[in-house]
């Protein structure tokens, strides 16, 4: 398949593609999205079945279609694979899987998507190929030759098979959190994670998902978040550096663009099981030594287990890296939703603003891209969604 099209095309059906094609739809477009899965939302199917959602359903459900209020407030992974079903049904999109996408480049006024199926052209291309589409693990001296077992959260599915076995968790985002927590109600023998720089930590409330997206798409200036995050942490924690948990050194913004991925997460248990010593805190991992992991304060643990939490990144740079759209570090892109780089125009992103609150992010998103690609802040609703709402 090549050739030319007016049709605006979509890089990955996952939520944020979806989305981006609902809202074009809704538009009077009809979109094509690429996928190189067999299935749409194949990130999603990859999650820990114990995996919530960390965004208030209310904030989360994605243009045309309500999440439904019998998930309760916190989705589960589950619950948000079963509303996505729903939700293509009733799209009906446009969608070539298992169609490798290798490169984005700018023709004649046109873009030009070079794929497994050919070159395909259009004046507008959303990429939403995904925030956590590529395991990141540190290049840890000594790690192929260390002796433990070793696998990526990606990799998580059940603590089962960890009871009994003394596990080190490096990470204190999230995913570290609920992995950590899982281990350790699950009968782990023990539980110790590894924090390199303690991150500002949130309650789960529908107040901290409102605030968040006060915060991503409010005017609020960068010094402001700083401080107020830092001290929502010690508002809502206190003084927990005798349990190895001292406070955050910057707020989320800072710790954001130091890092270039999230600088934040929602506690789902950890602070209490610290308290109560049911998970134990250990410095930063600098290194492997066969059976031991090494440790920035100088000593060394042999944990059975080392999971790492250690984040996934976009993997963007083969795709579209060469396009002077992405940012260091990180490599995410500079602009998202309905703005495009001057020198790239109606090249748009969808999905890559950091969590919590992802889902909130590509609803406003995708809408906005519709937006700019129409020309219009009002859609038509076509008579296939209409008749099948």
């Amino acid at each position: 398949m090549s050739g030319n099209t007016e049709r605006p095309i979509i890089i990955g059906a996952g939520p944020g593609g979806l989305a981006v094609a609902w809202t074009l739809k809704e538009a009077g477009l009809d979109p094509l999205l690429l996928d190189r899965e067999k299935i749409a939302c194949s990130s999603w199917h990859s999650y820990y079945p114990s995996l919530r959602m960390n965004s208030w359903r209310r904030l989360s459900s994605l243009p045309g279609m309500r999440l439904s209020s019998e998930y309760g407030p916190w989705p589960m992974r589950n619950d948000f694979l079963a509303y996505m079903k729903k939700y293509i049904e009733v799209l009906d999109p446009d969608v070539r899987y298992e169609t490798e996408v290798h490169r984005v480049d700018r023709e004649a006024g046109r873009w030009v998507v070079r794929t497994s199926i050919g070159d395909l052209t259009s004046r507008h291309v959303v990429v939403a190929s995904g925030l956590h589409r590529k395991p990141f693990i540190p290049d840890w001296p000594g790690l192929d030759e260390f002796e433990g077992e070793l696998l990526h959260a990606r990799d998580y599915e059940v603590p089962d098979p960890f009871v009994g076995k003394d596990v080190l968790v490096v990470g204190c985002g999230p995913t570290g959190i609920d992995i950590a927590v899982a281990m350790a109600h699950a009968g782990a023998s023990r539980v110790r994670m590894s924090i390199r720089n303690m991150p500002v930590l949130f309650k789960l409330s529908p107040s901290t998902s409102l605030l968040c997206q006060a915060i991503k798409h409010g005017p609020l200036p960068h010094w402001l978040v700083n401080r107020a995050s830092l001290l929502m942490h010690r508002m809502q924690w206190g003084d927990l550096s005798r349990y190895g948990l001292p406070m955050p050194k910057e707020g989320t913004m800072a710790g954001t663009a130091r890092i270039g991925h999230a600088y934040g997460a929602i506690d789902r248990g950890l602070v209490p099981a610290v308290r109560e010593g049911t998970i134990g805190i250990v410095p930063g991992v600098t290194g492997f030594n066969k059976k031991a992991v090494l440790l920035e304060d100088g000593t060394s643990i042999k944990p059975d287990v080392v999971i790492a939490a250690t984040g996934q990144r976009p993997g963007m740079e083969p795709l579209v890296g060469h396009l002077g759209v992405l940012s260091q570090p990180g490599g995410r892109p500079i602009v998202h939703g309905g703005r495009t780089v001057p020198h790239a125009p109606g090249l748009y992103f969808q999905g890559y603003r950091l969590p919590p609150g992802q889902l909130p992010d590509m609803a406003v998103d995708a809408r906005a891209i519709a937006r700019d690609i129409t020309g219009s802040c009002r859609f038509a609703l076509p008579h296939v969604l209409r008749s099948r709402r």
